[in-house]
């Protein structure tokens, strides 16, 4: 409740007209409540309505005694509250028949609080009149800016309050975790940087509006699409909503001081469309996120976290070719899990797989970071060697081989393997290497197995 009413006072220091802000933030504490919290919040945000009609009553000395305040209080109150319930109510039940993506989301976000917030100006607007606290004739004036302030309100701050209230509340009723990028606690290095030039940006169309007394002076404030576009890319959803709630403070606060009633509808249009813009910036953290994984999942066998077939033929044509442009040595090892086909029969194929995944890592450990290594299939690794010497995959096997005896790697069972290796000719594609290792590995099998076999070519050390 404190929060709701500090919320509507903030608003009220930066009226520029009766009944009507740049923006009114508490229509969108009203939404992340009824959002976050559900029914439980209609009463305590219906007591605030009651609390700042009496408020509005002494500050604007209207002649009502207190059975009418509280009428109209209530009456308020539910014309606040009734839409954006309606509205809470039909969002939540498209984002789970929906299945919705997060760019998805936020049109039905943008398109449902516009529709709702235009409902609420105009049932408040009529309960006003209808309370005596409000002239018809007032109407056909305040209506655009009562309700682009509100439509402001929600869609800038319903997201941060809403993300706050999550923190407090155990019990959700939708979650915005599914929705929005990583989790992101601190702010990037530049963010600050990023809010100084929405500033300066403010600062600059604000004073050129007051001073030239011209409308067009005012559309430069549309400008602020390009930082917050920046910042709504960079950050993380939490710095995007609170960077949006200081450029609307900073608008408001300006717009008051400097007397710009007589364009401030200019400046709620642009708040609208930044805001909006800025929404669909905070997708962007979470498809990178999604396409990182996606990556991960392409590129990485699921199993033993080596590259996978695909990613290491990629990779692999690419240090191929770099390697005969630079004249560089480039050795490939091949190896695989001697008799592995008893592990698989005699402890079950979990046992198998955990076999795989400790040879791999023992592999991995054996390698240097710019080495690359694969999985080709069953128990059959490759490991790329750049800037390698037949002679330095030797070395390398001979640590793996060394490392795969002496780990446990399957309980009961000991493990050993077989090397082929090659390095590369300047003649040859990586598919003729990796014949070359192949044939190698199969040599080491026919030589009894847990050995290392260096294919015969020209530039064997």
């Amino acid at each position: 409740m404190l929060l709701w009413i500090a919320v509507w006072v903030l608003a009220q220091l930066m009226e520029y007209t009766a009944h009507a802000s740049v923006w009114f933030p508490a229509s969108g504490l009203t939404y992340a409540a009824l959002l976050i919290i559900g029914s439980s919040a209609i009463l305590p945000i219906l007591l605030c309505a009651v609390i700042v009609t009496f408020v509005t009553c002494i500050q604007y000395g209207l002649p009502l005694d207190l059975p009418q305040v509280i009428q109209a209080g209530l009456l308020f109150g539910a014309a606040h509250i009734l839409p954006y319930w309606l509205s809470v109510q039909l969002f939540i039940w498209i984002a789970r028949i929906g299945r919705l993506s997060t760019p998805g989301l936020i049109i039905v976000y943008i398109i449902n609080t516009g529709v709702a917030s235009l409902c609420t100006t105009l049932l408040v607007i009529y309960s006003l009149v209808f309370s005596n606290m409000m002239q018809p004739s007032e109407i056909s004036q305040t209506w655009l800016a009562f309700w682009i302030g509100d439509y402001a309100g929600v869609l800038i701050l319903a997201p941060l309050f809403a993300a706050l209230l999550s923190q407090q509340i155990n019990n959700k009723r939708f979650l915005l975790k599914s929705y929005l990028s990583p989790n992101q606690t601190k702010p990037s290095e530049f963010y600050y940087c990023k809010l100084m030039l929405v500033t300066l940006l403010v600062i600059f169309t604000t004073i050129l509006n007051q001073s030239t007394q011209q409308q067009e002076s005012a559309f430069v404030i549309f400008l602020l699409v390009l930082p917050h576009m920046w910042i709504a890319c960079t950050e993380s959803a939490l710095f995007n909503m609170l960077s949006l709630t200081f450029s609307c403070m900073i608008i408001a606060l300006f717009v008051n001081v400097l007397g710009l009633n007589e364009y401030v509808l200019i400046y709620q249009f642009a708040i609208i469309i930044v805001a909006a813009n800025a929404l669909f910036g905070v997708a962007v953290p979470a498809l990178m996120a999604d396409n990182e994984k996606l990556q991960a999942i392409i590129t990485t066998d699921a199993l033993t976290q080596a590259a996978s077939r695909q990613h290491f033929m990629q990779q692999a044509e690419r240090a191929v070719n770099r390697s005969l442009t630079d004249n560089a040595p480039l050795s490939l090892i091949m190896f695989d899990m001697d008799n592995f086909k008893k592990v698989n029969d005699t402890f079950g194929h979990s046992a198998g797989d955990r076999a795989l995944q400790n040879v791999c890592r023992v592999a991995q450990l054996s390698l240097r970071p710019t080495d690359l290594l694969g999985r080709f299939g069953g128990d059959e690794f490759v490991a790329l060697l750049p800037e390698s010497t037949i002679k330095d995959a030797q070395h390398i096997a001979q640590r793996i081989l060394t490392s795969v005896n002496e780990a446990e790697i399957a309980p009961g069972h000991p493990i050993h393997c077989s090397f082929g290796i090659a390095q590369l000719r300047s003649d040859q594609n990586f598919t003729e290497l990796f014949n070359l290792a192949d044939a190698a590995l199969y040599k080491a099998k026919q030589k009894g197995r847990n050995t290392i076999v260096n294919a015969e070519h020209s530039n064997a050390a």
